[in-house]
């Protein structure tokens, strides 16, 4: 952990005690304060009981928890499921997919910085789940700095994830709520 890492950390900590309602992360060498939403609320709830009953062990599943990745900004994923038997502290070596529910309308967070940050890093898959335009984006296949294959789902369809220790997880959708 470096120097600027723990900073982060405190910071975000410190952050986090005063400003209740919002999520804070290091995005680069920036701290981001989002405001939660009950949207972002349910449909998070919704997507942890999908992976509850697809039979993956709830050691294994995690909400905004701080993942490692070495010379960059920790990340806090709204969703993350590990590798069976990952550590704390939390590696993205272990992560097999990342989701994000976008919390405002063309965020770059979500569709810019955190796709190049997962890929680079060799995230296997990447939701991106966005309740302003009701879809669903699945990219997998990192290479380099971006994802080889994105398939769209509207809400109301049940997405697939493929883990790549063989896992499946199905979340359906038909019940996730949008911004009007």
């Amino acid at each position: 952990m470096t120097v600027q890492d723990d900073f982060l950390r405190e910071t975000i900590e410190r952050a986090a005690a005063v400003f209740e309602g919002f999520k804070i992360e290091a995005v680069g060498d920036r701290i981001v304060m989002t405001p939660q939403s009950d949207i972002q609320g349910w449909t998070v709830r919704r997507i942890l009981n999908a992976i509850e009953d697809s039979g993956i062990d709830e050691d294994r599943f995690l909400a905004d928890v701080l993942i490692r990745f070495p010379g960059e900004a920790p990340r806090c994923p709204d969703v993350a499921i590990m590798e069976e038997g990952a550590e704390k502290p939390y590696s993205h070596e272990a992560l097999l997919a990342a989701v994000e529910v976008v919390s405002t309308k063309q965020d770059a967070n979500d569709y810019e910085i955190k796709v190049r940050q997962y890929a680079r890093f060799g995230v296997p898959a990447y939701l991106i789940v966005d309740p302003f335009e009701g879809v669903c984006h699945l990219l997998s296949l990192p290479e380099g700095d971006e994802y080889t294959s994105c398939r769209k789902f509207t809400y109301g369809a049940t997405v697939t994830l493929n883990l790549a220790d063989g896992s499946k997880v199905e979340i359906p959708t038909d019940k996730f709520k949008r911004w009007n």
